[in-house]
């Protein structure tokens, strides 16, 4: 289906790479005021950037969403259901499915290792997120998986979709994502998640199935780098986990997968439903 472009709608495509940009220069600005008062405070590293990433996003945020006549309630979860029922209805398929996620990136990965290898010192996983202490723990687990999702599919999935076929839309929003990680390995997986999690946004127009989806992948690679230590990108937990680990996980994954699809379904019944009930 394509969508209605003969209106002026932002960020285009072009305009979507320009925002990531002044984010990541707005983010290290604040970084850059804030760093001495956090060391002075006691702070570590991490925990200064997870302040400033907050700080950077809510002024970029409340530009965009004045610019959009938007509001954070509408761009989180603009839906006729409740956001009690959609957490509900998409939290068990999508914990389900979060093995699975885990080795088919993990996976992904290592292949994409084997076309670009690995040049620099490889870091353990473990040493990263010890070293990186709470701080680095939060950012990951809670506050990139809200941000980004309001940014990648609540500002640029949003536009992107009233201006490319839904396919289109979606290919861009997480080929937007995953540049803005910065590196090719980094690239792939955020590319392939963002594929996942557009795909959900365009069914339920809610950002909170993709915000669970992206924290519930980053706080299980946080637990399995923290229990069984890996080398980034050189491992895939195929080699590190036992044969009926992977082989589980891949199952829980089939079930999880097929329950999000009733869920979706579920969820696209709601506005027809709604409609009858007025009627």
């Amino acid at each position: 289906m394509k969508s209605d472009s003969s209106s002026y709608c932002f960020p285009n495509l072009l305009e979507a790479f320009f925002t990531v940009v002044v984010l990541n220069m707005v983010e290290y600005l604040m970084n850059s005021i804030i760093w001495s008062a956090g060391r002075s405070a006691g702070l570590q590293t991490m925990a200064i950037a997870s302040i400033g990433r907050v700080l950077a996003n809510g002024l970029v945020f409340t530009v965009l969403l004045h610019h959009g006549k938007l509001t954070y309630r509408s761009l989180l979860h603009d839906s006729v259901d409740s956001w009690r029922t959609t957490i509900g209805r998409f939290f068990v398929p999508i914990v389900l499915m979060t093995p699975a996620l885990l080795v088919t990136m993990s996976v992904l990965e290592v292949g994409v290792g084997q076309f670009f290898p690995w040049t620099g010192t490889r870091d353990d996983a473990r040493e990263v997120y010890v070293n990186g202490g709470l701080g680095l723990i939060v950012l990951t687990c809670a506050i990139a998986p809200l941000l980004e999702e309001m940014l990648f599919r609540g500002v640029m999935l949003r536009s992107f979709l009233r201006q490319y076929p839904e396919g289109t839309a979606i290919a861009h929003s997480a080929a937007v994502f995953g540049l803005a990680h910065l590196n090719v390995y980094q690239f792939a997986l955020a590319f392939g998640l963002g594929l996942l999690i557009g795909k959900l946004y365009a069914a339920t127009r809610s950002l909170l199935p993709g915000i669970l989806i992206h924290a519930c992948y980053n706080t299980a690679v946080v637990i399995v780098a923290l229990k069984s230590p890996f080398v980034l990108t050189g491992e895939s937990l195929l080699e590190i986990w036992p044969t009926s680990w992977w082989f589980g996980a891949l199952v829980l994954g089939g079930v999880g997968a097929g329950w999000l699809v009733k869920s979706v379904d579920a969820q696209r019944r709601v506005p027809a439903n709604t409609a009858n009930d007025n009627a």
